[in-house]
This record gives structure tokens, C-alpha cells and sequence, in this order.
């Protein structure tokens, strides 16, 4: 059964994410993968015929994470979904992934909406014995729907939005050459019935940049949330990762610089394969500039069958209040995004976008309000190292202090519980009702009316 994560309404389609087994893989055994699949917002179903009160604009494509390299490192599990984010002057969602049950591994990919939805005009794949292949062109339904009532040629919009090719399967009635059929169950049976069959498209979609934003051995993480403004110039991306056993991590990813991969024109050179606005630096590295545990075991017990008490369930990131919120199965908690408690050399060489050094203040969180003449070294150029982590008398750090906001579940000390064997149990119930019989039987005998003598007949 397929495991959703997030669901995103955009433009004229809903997005969906979630893993499943991939059915393509199964000769390799219970694989999961990454999924995206979309439907159309105004998907009534299909004709009584063929797919009746199911979607018939339903694909779904893989979501691929990858390290790549001669032999390609692959993170499947998906865990997370942001929200769309501004990245690089394009619209993003920022994705956490896992790897294989057998392999503790994370990793943060970011996906360009722009490459998402051109992911679902490529070909649509079928199985051929063990292996899936491409469907060919020519097989795939392209039928000549009716011209809008209202309107001969396509409008401007029409030619330019991106339902101008769809012709086949999973197109959207109302739109694009499909504007005269009125809803979708109006399609021909031979495109439902195709639709039906063919559900997966053939290849994937890959990350921005070719690579993944962070990679984490050891602990799996599990949840995430992101800032991709941060710092006085709001050019930097900060990721907030919650982890199984509890830790928090934060961490600001490799810097990027769009105009290194944009010629004259802001098109693509010929022959490069890059994305705009991606550096294409494999040598780019993301920074941790944090990481703290948040869990706390006498204070935060989940209820029982809870899974891993300790895995962070939820990460929120509040930017007005710059507040993190955390939830476990059993409380929930806030955090200061930047607390920035530390001396000058520690400030500086943090790196942190939250935090800057004001002469006459310290080590403050940057806001719009600070006077000007403030220092910050984002690029490490003072070749200062340390982090603000254990400054400050052991209460240090860019995040801020921890505070329980909230406990549900089962909150009782291990001390509170105790056991009743079995047979005092059993003799105190047998003598509840000896005595319950008792009482019942004094109570009748007291009650009881006298009897009345009858009167002799006349």
C-alpha cells in the first residue's frame, strides 16, 4: 500500500508524494521508491464504461535522490515534503529521504515544480516480461477532441500553458486541445482505458543541481523543515532535520550562486545540461552548524504502541517568531531557531545566517531593526573555526533553549505502575460477589411484606 507524505495543489493539477513498492523493481524483491503523481483538479471520473467514479487523469513518476558517481548511490524512502519554496528565483519543493530498512542513511533533495510537471509529458512505461520499457509513440491515444463552443483557434493562454500538448492520457477536460470535452467522463473509452493500464510514465525526476542538498549516515532522519531566506541578504537556505532518536539538526546547506551557470541572455550554453540558477559545484558542501538533543524520556512518554517514543513526528518552522516547533508521540515542544549565545570568534566562524556581531551588543539574531556595522562571515573567510555549541558556561548555541509546550499520552513514572497477581485478583472478585449475593439476600428478608390470610368464602 502506497505511504503519502504531502499533497500540493498547484496550478491546474494536485500533487501528491508518497513511496510504495515499485512494481517495476520486482524482480529485485520489496523495493520501495519515491513517487509523484498528479491529478487533474476538475477529475470527475470516467464514463460508466471504463474507470466510473475513478481518476482518469491519474501518473505518477519516480522521485529519484541520488549521490551520483560510477556507481549511483540512490535514496528512496520518502520521508518528507516541504511546502513550495523560493529556491534560486524558482518555485521548489525541498524533499528528506531515506535509503533501504538495511542501510541507516538520509538525504535532502531539492525538485524544481518546472521539472515536475515536464516529468509528466514523457513516455508512458509497460512491463515486457521481467524488465518495463517505454510505450512507443504510436500506441498511445492522441484523438482529436472537439473544438471549444465558444472559441475556433486556441487563445494565447492556450498555447502557452502546459496543457498544450496534452492530447493523450491524463490530460485535463476544459483545457488545452481537450477544451471541448465538457467533463472527464466524456473521454473516448479507448484514452480511459489506456489511462487505466498505463498509470506509471517511464524515467524520473531528478534533484536540482544533479545531487542532493545533505546527505546524514547513522541515525535516520525523519522529518524537515526549511528557510530558504535566510540571513541580512535572505540568500541563504537553512534546513531544520529531526531525527529517530530524538536529535535535532541544523544545518545550512552548500551555498549556491546563480550567475555561474547563466550566459549572456539567461539561456543555457550549448551542450549544458545544468539547471539555471545551480552552480553545478559538486565540491559545494552543506555546513552542520548544529545538532542537539531535544528528547527527554522522564518528560515527554508516549502511549503505549507508540513506535520509537524518541522519533520526532513533526517539525514546524515558525519565520515570524523564529520559533521551531518539535512533536514526539507524547509532547510537544518549541525551540528559539537562533538563540545565538556566544563570544565573537564563536559567532563569526558559526556561520550561522540567524546570528550577526554587533560591537555594542554582541552576538545577536539578525533582524531588519539592527544598526548598520554589523559583521557575519557566511563564506569562512576569516578561516576562524568553532562553532557556538557548549559556549556561553555549557548552555550555548545558535538554538535556542528547549521548552515543553505540551504532554498527552500515558505521562506516569515507571515507579506509579504496579501488578496484582493473578490469583489475589480472582479471590478478590469471587468475594465481591459472595458479598454482593450476601447484602442482595438481607436486603430481600428485611423488605419482605408479611402474608395477608385470605378471607373464608361466604
Amino acid at each position: 500500500e502506497p505511504h503519502f507524505v504531502q499533497v500540493l495543489p498547484y496550478g491546474s493539477y494536485v500533487y501528491f508524494f508518497f513511496r510504495e513498492v515499485a512494481v517495476e523493481l520486482s524482480a529485485l524483491g520489496k523495493v520501495l521508491v519515491a513517487r509523484v503523481a498528479r491529478v487533474c483538479r476538475n477529475d470527475r471520473g470516467g464514463s460508466p464504461r471504463v474507470l466510473e467514479r475513478r481518476w482518469t487523469s491519474f501518473l505518477k513518476v519516480r522521485l529519484q535522490c541520488s549521490i551520483p558517481g560510477d556507481t549511483v548511490f540512490y535514496f528512496d524512502v520518502l520521508e518528507a515534503v516541504t511546502p513550495p519554496q523560493t529556491l534560486h528565483g524558482r518555485l521548489a519543493v525541498l524533499a528528506l529521504f531515506g535509503t533501504q530498512p538495511n542501510i541507516p542513511g538520509s538525504a535532502v533533495c531539492a525538485f524544481y515544480l518546472a521539472d515536475v510537471e515536464r516529468s509528466f509529458e514523457g513516455p508512458f512505461a509497460e512491463s515486457r516480461g521481467a524488465t518495463w520499457s517505454p510505450v512507443p509513440e504510436d500506441r498511445v491515444p492522441q484523438p482529436r477532441y472537439p473544438s471549444h463552443p465558444h472559441r475556433d483557434t486556441p487563445s494565447a493562454a492556450d498555447t502557452a500553458s502546459p496543457h498544450r500538448l496534452c492530447r493523450r492520457p491524463g490530460c485535463c477536460a476544459g483545457m488545452g486541445p481537450a477544451s471541448g470535452v465538457v467533463t472527464s467522463g466524456d473521454f473516448p473509452d479507448e484514452t480511459l482505458v489506456f489511462a487505466k493500464e498505463h498509470p506509471l510514465l517511464h524515467g524520473a525526476v531528478g534533484p536540482a543541481g544533479g545531487r542532493p542538498l545533505f546527505t546524514h549516515t547513522g541515525t535516520r532522519l525523519t522529518q524537515l523543515a526549511v528557510d530558504t531566506g535566510a540571513g541580512p541578504r535572505g540568500n541563504q537556505t537553512v534546513l531544520f532535520l529531526g531525527a529517530e532518536d530524538g536529535r535535532v539538526l541544523k544545518v545550512l546547506a552548500a551555498a549556491q550562486r546563480p550567475e555561474a551557470t547563466q550566459p549572456p541572455g539567461g539561456t543555457a550554453a550549448p551542450g549544458d545540461t545544468r539547471e539555471l540558477g545551480d552552480s553545478g559545484d559538486s565540491n559545494a558542501r552543506a555546513l552542520l552548524l548544529e545538532e542537539i538533543s531535544l528528547y527527554d524520556p522522564g518528560r515527554c512518554r508516549g502511549p503505549r504502541g507508540a513506535g520509537v517514543p524518541s522519533r520526532v513526528l513533526g517539525l514546524e518552522l515558525h519565520l515570524p517568531g523564529r520559533e521551531l516547533l518539535v512533536a514526539f508521540a507524547g509532547c510537544l515542544g518549541r525551540a528559539m531557531a537562533a538563540a545565538c549565545l556566544c563570544p565573537r570568534r564563536s559567532c563569526l566562524a558559526a556561520r550561522d545566517p540567524y546570528c550577526v556581531w554587533l560591537p555594542s551588543r554582541g552576538c545577536v539574531p539578525f533582524s531588519q531593526d539592527l544598526p548598520s556595522g554589523f559583521q557575519q562571515d557566511m563564506e569562512g573567510s576569516l578561516g576562524i573555526s568553532g562553532t557556538c555549541q557548549g559556549e556561553v558556561g555549557g548552555t550555548g548555541g545558535t538554538l535556542g533553549t528547549w521548552e515543553y509546550l505540551g504532554i498527552s499520552g500515558d505521562t506516569r513514572s515507571p515507579g506509579d505502575a504496579a501488578t496484582v497477581p493473578v490469583p489475589v485478583l480472582v479471590g478478590c472478585v469471587l468475594g465481591a460477589f459472595a458479598l454482593g449475593a450476601l447484602a442482595t439476600g438481607l436486603v430481600a428478608t428485611c423488605c419482605q411484606r408479611p402474608a395477608v390470610p385470605k378471607a373464608p368464602p361466604e
